[in-house]
């Protein structure tokens, strides 16, 4: 939980969020869930995913293990049943739709799913149509129940914002697959001039009584068929790197949007269902920046953007830090961390610096207590907007702390490494509970409490 936050929630090329803001993009994970299931239903209603559609009139002949797993518990030709399967599967999908956080609705969805998916694929051949279509849907079971107070609630933040980061790590994983496959089946091919020239002369001979719209005018100009070749094995390749970078989710979804209507109208290859999933968990993404931002986004791409990192990195290494209050909430029964409180000497770096006792509450404590991080597990910087927690407070701290004394040097000289400090707050946390139960103080309580 940690790494994903660190990587996706809190990333380099994006501001850091408020707990407000990351509350709301929860929120929002919720309302794409509905928007999911609001689709399936659909699906279901229609022609799309109708049981009917899979089931061919005759038993399965290579059928796949969950098929395998009814039968056994069922016996064979249940399947004949499609209509009201199909009418089982719509209502759990409307059901889901309306009450998104209710396991039994999302679990009756995903297995009226995975049977649809099983069942058309047990006859020899299979169709990646709707795979990631169930990849969403199995992520979506972890989605979290209702919050009960503040401190569920922290913990259903970080688990929606999972849950999103799952389900979009599913998606596109299902792409940079698809790109590696490309590049061990072409191999040499992928430095030849004219791959997609001859990949698209063959799709016209498969096609020849229904020639795609696209097809004459792109095979006939090497140079855009050559460049949308390389451009999809760039894409997909690289896709699954864009959950780690939020300035990408909109931009690669609607390239990928793009990607899949273009190969339709090129190749007769149609995948309506990914462009719903990529458009609802990447295009409509709660975690992309509000704006949109051409040098974040040049600087977040995979290869092309390592010149723009490296040279906003020096820039940053360059720039001098500008730090005018710096609040620093700690538990003040804690002998330890109070003497380590009163000792810092930060007036020399900073215009203000503030310390806050955790159990007296107020305004900064609440703050952090909507924070996904229980005061418990370690101190608190406020610098800004931003909030610095644990071993990583124990670093900025070092970092600001003035260059004078014995004890300011020994802080920087111990804790200004990332490395040390990590390794050592564990001791700090162990020593402060070892201190705590000898006075016979009890935790922080929680928020409410």
């Amino acid at each position: 939980m940690r790494w994903m936050r660190r990587s996706v929630l809190q990333a380099g090329e994006v501001e850091h969020r408020s707990p407000a803001e990351l509350s709301r993009a929860a929120a929002d994970v919720v309302m794409l869930s509905r928007f999911s299931y609001l689709f399936l239903a659909f699906n279901i209603g229609t022609s799309g995913l109708q049981f009917a559609r899979a089931y061919m009139g005759r038993p399965p002949t290579a059928p796949l293990w969950p098929i395998d797993a009814v039968q056994w518990l069922t016996g064979g030709g249940w399947f004949e049943h499609d209509r009201v399967i199909t009418v089982i599967g719509l209502l759990f999908a409307i059901a889901a739709a309306s009450f998104p956080r209710t396991l039994l609705w999302r679990l009756g969805s995903f297995g009226y799913l995975l049977l649809h998916v099983s069942l058309a694929n047990s006859y020899g051949s299979i169709n990646h149509g709707s795979h990631v279509m169930l990849f969403v849907g199995f992520a979506l079971l972890f989605l979290p129940g209702r919050d009960e107070g503040s401190r569920m609630a922290r913990k259903n933040v970080l688990s929606c914002l999972t849950v999103l980061w799952f389900a979009q790590g599913l998606i596109l994983l299902s792409y940079t697959l698809s790109g590696f496959w490309k590049l061990w089946h072409s191999r040499l091919e992928v430095f030849s001039t004219d791959a997609m020239s001859r990949i698209l002369l063959d799709r016209a001979l498969l096609e020849a009584d229904n020639i795609p719209v696209l097809l004459p005018f792109v095979a006939q100009h090497n140079w855009l068929a050559q460049s949308m070749w390389w451009l999809t094995l760039y894409i997909e390749v690289f896709a699954l790197l864009v959950v780690f970078r939020p300035h990408l989710h909109r931009l690669f979804g609607a390239v990928l949007m793009l990607f899949h209507i273009t190969s339709d109208w090129l190749m007769n290859i149609s995948f309506s269902l990914n462009i719903v999933m990529l458009g609802l968990f990447l295009l409509l993404s709660p975690l992309a920046p509000d704006r949109f931002s051409v040098s974040g986004t040049v600087r977040s791409l995979p290869i092309v953007g390592i010149p723009f990192r490296l040279m906003q990195r020096r820039q940053r290494s360059q720039r001098p830090q500008q730090t005018d209050r710096v609040w620093l909430v700690y538990d003040g029964e804690c002998p330890m961390c109070n003497n380590y409180a009163q000792y810092l000497r930060l007036q020399q770096s900073v215009g203000e610096f503030v310390l806050v006792d955790a159990r007296q509450g107020g305004p900064i404590v609440e703050e952090v207590r909507r924070l996904p991080h229980d005061l418990n597990d370690g101190m608190v910087v406020k610098i800004g907007d931003r909030h610095y927690v644990g071993h990583e407070a124990l670093h900025v701290l070092a970092l600001l702390a003035a260059d004078r004394g014995a004890f300011s040097k020994f802080n920087r000289l111990a804790f200004s490494s990332p490395l040390i400090s990590r390794f050592t707050y564990p001791l700090m946390k162990a020593g402060r509970w070892v201190l705590l139960k000898l006075k016979g103080v009890a935790p922080i309580p929680p928020a409410g409490s």
